[in-house]
């Protein structure tokens, strides 16, 4: 396969010379490195919060490379075409964890890391048509669709799914229109089946100003995962009858996903404008899925990415309302409220490519999907929202100084921003309250209208509450760039008053002020020391306290095209809780995590 990947690379450089096309070769070495003697926990960039396998106990080295190859080639006014190739190359020293390797930095559930291989390819085509401005073929990029539903993809092989995607006017009007074969792992129960190739998503858009400043967009997808028919006697596996054969097995759509959106911005004002967003999604499963039709799926496992309803539809939200200096004396403040529903779903939605709320840090993320503690990493190094309903799926594959990304899916929010420009400094302020889609009060939610059937409720019983807020201060003083940041949050959930499901809460904080400085033409430097706590209650009773202080360093050195960072963690533990269940948390640990990168 690499032989072939080489061949094909050589004889299309060689046709498009031939051609005498424009060709533009591009070209990254990235590298990165970390080292650690003990719990550090410098978020995901050290742990595998998807299945533990980098737990915040581990020690030992890890080392990642990446070396990419891009070509772009104009062929003529009515044809561009790309092609990317990249490989990763993911290696231990035997001491991280057990399975560490296996489950990082591979070609997504490919048992083999992989050299060469390609990531991305695209034929732009420019018809001379008035109403179709462009046609690409291969990787789609540059969608033009709401990020809630459809949104360009990276990491590994994500951007392996393919498509035709056109963009076209009408009149004043712009339309998008695609259809897509994602990934062989995106379906609705982690993976597409064994019938794939008729497996696909259909969207499109069209949008357009309906007055001055106010712009919209009308949004719409249709993904249907196809599977031979269970029922059909031609079936072996699944046939439940044999009573009309015809020597041909089936098909029929399995699982549907849908969505429909309206979104628009509208400039009120050269300082004030708003955003808004209104969604309303569908899961569909076949009847086959729920035999004792009481519209729940039978043999849900438990963590997939659709609900488990059998067929439901969820309606979900955001509008924003934003002021850029609106009475000129420096003051820009912005609020907005979002409401995720928790049977929302989109395969396609951006999952980190876009921020999708306003929201410095969050709450779920606080814990991953087995109840297994990720530490701080959530709300203490931040966190960005993405637009599906599983967040943990890419929080292993980050480089130097991402951050984590966490699902608001399930969750409706007020965030009310502030900044204030000054002299001497800028002040930033954040509140942020957030409760549950699923709230039922805390009892059991016996009125589900959706659910049909008797016995063990589907829907879980919720009385949450949770609150975030950030002050942010920072400035320059005698070329020292300063900041100093406070984060707090506390929240609830008063589970199932019923059964007796143990009440839990936690409350969350982080003092950290920051100096930096350009030292040289080549040098940067920040020191970052901070206290955090964590603090958990089960039934009013303390069951967990975390104290640390920590002391954090970033070095950047940039020379010639030669970009390098190191970031080390030190930290101190405090011994308040002499439970055994967190005596690893009492150790001293150091970390320092580098990376270096090269683009020709």
């Amino acid at each position: 396969m690499k032989k072939l990947l080489v061949i094909a690379m050589c004889l299309l450089v060689a046709s498009m010379a031939f051609a005498q096309a424009k060709i533009d070769l591009k070209g990254t070495i990235y590298n990165q490195f970390r080292w650690t003697d003990g719990t550090a926990m410098m978020g995901a960039h050290t742990e595998n919060p998807w299945n533990g396998s980098r737990s915040d106990y581990t020690k030992g080295n890890f080392m990642r490379s990446e070396v990419e190859f891009e070509v772009n080639a104009t062929i003529s006014k009515y044809v561009k075409a790309y092609l990317r190739v990249k490989t990763i190359w993911d290696g231990d020293d035997g001491n991280s964890s057990v399975e560490a390797n296996s489950a990082a930095w591979e070609t997504y559930w490919d048992a083999n890391t992989g050299w060469f291989k390609l990531r991305g390819f695209r034929i732009d085509l420019m018809p001379d048509l008035s109403f179709v401005d462009q046609i690409q073929l291969g990787t789609p990029m540059g969608l033009g669709f709401s990020k809630w539903f459809m949104a360009d993809r990276r990491y590994i092989d994500r951007d392996n799914a393919k498509g035709i995607y056109i963009k076209g006017n009408a009149g004043k009007a712009k339309w998008n229109l695609v259809r897509l074969w994602q990934a062989n792992w995106q379906g609705w129960n982690w993976g597409t089946g064994d019938f794939h190739a008729e497996d696909g998503t259909w969207a499109a858009n069209i949008n357009g100003d309906i007055m001055e400043g106010h712009h919209i967009a009308l949004d719409g997808f249709w993904f249907a995962d196809t599977e031979f028919d269970p029922t059909d006697p031609e079936n072996p596996n699944y046939s439940v009858g044999n009573d009309d054969p015809n020597g041909m097995m089936e098909t029929k759509e399995m699982y549907q996903n849908i969505g429909f959106g309206l979104s628009g911005k509208w400039d009120v004002s050269d300082a004030v404008n708003i955003d808004y967003n209104v969604m309303y999604t569908g899961s569909i499963v076949d009847d086959s899925l729920d035999v004792d039709d009481d519209n729940i799926i039978d043999g849900y496992g438990g963590w997939e990415p659709v609900p488990q309803y059998a067929k439901v539809w969820a309606p979900s939200g955001v509008l924003t309302v934003s002021g850029t200096d609106p009475f000129e004396v420096g003051f820009s403040p912005r609020f907005q409220f979002f409401y995720i529903n928790h049977n929302y779903t989109s395969f396609w939605g951006s999952r980190r490519e876009d921020d999708m709320l306003l929201i410095e840090g969050g709450i779920d993320a606080i814990r991953n999907t087995y109840g297994e503690r990720l530490g701080l990493n959530a709300f203490m190094w931040n966190s960005d929202q993405n637009a599906v309903r599983h967040e943990f799926r890419d929080n292993e594959n980050l480089r130097l100084g991402e951050d984590l990304v966490e699902s608001p899916v399930g969750y409706w929010g007020a965030t009310l921003d502030l900044k204030q420009d000054m002299d001497l400094m800028t002040i930033k302020g954040q509140f942020n309250y957030l409760g549950r889609t699923d709230n039922t009060g805390g009892d059991t939610d016996e009125e589900d209208d959706l659910y049909d059937g008797s016995g063990t409720m589907y829907m879980p019983a919720h009385d949450f509450t949770g609150m975030v807020a950030d002050l942010e201060l920072s400035g320059n003083v005698s070329d020292w760039d300063w900041k100093l940041n406070v984060d707090y949050g506390n929240w609830a959930d008063d589970y199932d008053k019923s059964t007796g499901v143990d009440d839990v809460a936690c409350t969350a904080m982080k003092v950290m002020p920051t100096i930096g400085r350009q030292l040289s033409r080549t040098i940067g430097m920040e020191i970052y020391p901070a206290y955090q706590m964590v603090t958990d209650e089960v039934d009013g009773e303390t069951t967990f306290e975390y104290n640390q202080i920590v002391i954090g360093h970033k070095w950047v050195y940039n020379f010639g095209g030669f970009d390098f960072w190191l970031r080390g963690e030190h930290k101190i533990y405090s011994p308040d809780d002499q439970d055994s269940t967190t005596e690893d948390y009492k150790l001293a640990s150091n970390t320092l995590h580098a990376a270096f990168e090269v683009k020709f």
